[in-house]
């Protein structure tokens, strides 16, 4: 059953630093921030919220003052943390939900899972912040590569299909399965500006061993918390190509690997 069962439809995990892209896009959307502002983040190491030291992956060192692109280079946690703050939980929620996050995508499989978020009456400063790099709450793959497919796609958000077009080997006859446009969730101006961030991710960031020659590619990294009585994290990287006018979005997921930021 193990070998035989469709991770990417039916398991849920935490994404990570993966998820900073959400966390960036929906910022650059409300216009709380923009790409290259400068200082308009710093890191110590680490972000104080309501008493509780939350890391960056680079604690005990830092990153310092910070544009969001430089943030994303370095997928730096205490960045998109404070990003979060201004965009309040509220605000997040309503991406949340037209990203499709909150609900299966519709995938032609059987016994798709959904994700688990906290319910936003039980949101704080701590949720919303750990929320912001992708922790303590579970999507599917197949829910967060969709999500991160609309930013791909000029910010229209589409379900997901496995079959294009079914022939009929006796009579010829062709079904196509049209494309399903589910809504808009971003403005074009706000995905060219996250897959110019996420090309910088790749070429100078902590996504350069997604490099390919000849190509330019967007992408970013992530780690997972392990579950529950493990000791293995889960690490992911997702990648946009070519970043102008793209053709594949490709999320990996490697289980049960060594921490890396």
């Amino acid at each position: 059953y193990g070998m035989w069962r469709n991770k990417a439809v039916l398991n849920t995990y935490e994404p990570g630093s993966v998820f900073k892209i959400i966390t960036a896009a929906v910022g650059l959307e409300e216009g709380v921030t923009d790409t290259d502002t400068p200082n308009d983040f710093y890191c110590s190491g680490y972000e104080l919220v309501n008493g509780v030291r939350i890391n960056c992956w680079k604690s005990p060192g830092s990153h310092g003052s910070q544009s969001l692109r430089k943030a994303l280079m370095n997928s730096c946690n205490p960045a998109l943390m404070q990003l979060a703050k201004r965009i309040g939980a509220s605000t997040l929620y309503k991406y949340f939900r037209a990203f499709g996050l909150f609900e299966p995508t519709g995938i032609s499989t059987s016994y798709e899972a959904n994700s688990n978020f906290w319910s936003i009456e039980n949101v704080g400063n701590i949720e919303l912040s750990t929320m912001a790099f992708g922790q303590r709450f579970t999507v599917t793959p197949i829910q967060l590569i969709t999500a991160i497919s609309s930013i791909a796609n000029n910010g229209v958000l589409m379900q997901p299909r496995i079959v294009k077009q079914v022939e009929n080997a006796d009579t010829g006859a062709i079904t196509t399965i049209d494309p399903v446009e589910v809504r808009t969730v971003l403005s074009k101006e706000t995905c060219d500006k996250m897959l110019d961030m996420l090309e910088d991710v790749v070429s100078d960031g902590t996504g350069y061993l997604g490099k390919v020659k000849g190509y330019n590619i967007s992408g970013k990294t992530g780690t997972s918390e392990p579950p529950p009585g493990s000791s293995a994290y889960v690490a992911s990287f997702v990648s946009i190509a070519p970043t102008e006018n793209p053709e594949i979005v490709l999320l990996v997921t490697l289980y049960g690997l060594a921490k890396y930021g």
